[in-house]
């Protein structure tokens, strides 16, 4: 299928797009393209005008602070790959990017814009909400930071406001803790049919902190706070982790389609939990 007609437009920095974007009422930035191009061709979507960001060379970076790693917006998957900072301070969006679509999409698609994008079933906003990290917008009068948690609204949809561009996403140094994603899919490549991605702090046997969100279950990715407050201070046994297991199943309606049901997506999220925790148990 051919996309909609639409106005071509390339800008050259940040304060080109964002005052560009605030001007128009029917305005998408472009950054990798790997999911606005197959939504425009779908006819999802009918912009009026695509701005294309990929001029904009300051938005692509990896950063290292003392207790946070920050990443540009238009960095791509492979660049994520490759850097050695991003293994050593953040190695669950590390774990999580191996396993994004195919080798086309991680040379082009961005990190800026699968979180933007918002698929609830996509691996990168799931890692995000898991870490408890930060997306940082930027508009013509200044800048904000908004947490993962408060940042997906639903299905597609974001706290992003009319003229804001999403720039900067800020990603806590978790020390000390183990990390693992988990992915089922119906083919290589595919969105995921459930994910899991944990993170886990343990002091000897207990649970010092423990994070879980999942994709593919939610209109956007799902994590069980109160489960993770009252598994915090236990030690993790067999007992424990069937009791996480029942807990995260039950305060979730995964959706049904055409690559699963809702009854079939809460099994493969006991699969992958119990999977997950008897890792970290061995």
């Amino acid at each position: 299928m051919y996309p909609p007609d639409f106005t071509y437009v390339r800008v050259n920095s940040v304060d080109e797009a964002t005052k560009f974007l605030d001007s128009q009422d029917d305005a998408r930035p472009l950054a990798g393209g790997q999911s606005l191009i197959p939504m425009l061709k779908l006819r999802v979507i009918s912009p009026n005008y695509i701005v294309d960001l990929n001029p904009i060379k300051d938005l692509s970076y990896v950063r290292s602070g003392f207790n946070s790693t920050k990443i540009g917006a238009l960095t791509r998957y492979y660049e994520v790959l490759k850097n050695d900072t991003i293994k050593i301070n953040v190695p669950l969006l590390y774990q999580a990017v191996r396993l994004v679509g195919d080798m086309q999409v991680r040379n082009l698609g961005t990190i800026g814009g699968s979180v933007g994008n918002a698929d609830p079933s996509s691996d990168v906003p799931t890692v995000l909400t898991a870490l408890d990290a930060e997306i940082v917008l930027t508009s013509s009068s200044g800048s904000r930071s908004v947490k993962a948690l408060d940042f997906f609204k639903g299905a597609f949809t974001t706290d992003v406001k009319k003229g804001e561009l999403i720039t900067e996403i800020v990603l806590p140094n978790l020390e000390g803790y183990y990390t693992t994603y988990k992915k089922v899919v119906r083919r290589a490549g595919d969105y995921a049919l459930v994910s899991l991605a944990l993170a886990i702090k343990m002091k000897g046997r207990d649970i010092e902190d423990i994070r879980l969100a999942y994709a593919g279950v939610s209109d956007k990715p799902f994590r069980p706070i109160e489960v993770e407050k009252g598994a915090i201070g236990k030690s993790l046994d067999d007992s424990l982790i069937e009791d996480i297991v029942s807990k995260v199943s039950s305060q979730v309606n995964p959706p049904s389609d055409t690559r699963g049901s809702s009854w079939y997506r809460k099994e493969v999220m006991k699969v992958i939990t119990r999977k997950a925790l008897k890792e970290v148990m061995g």
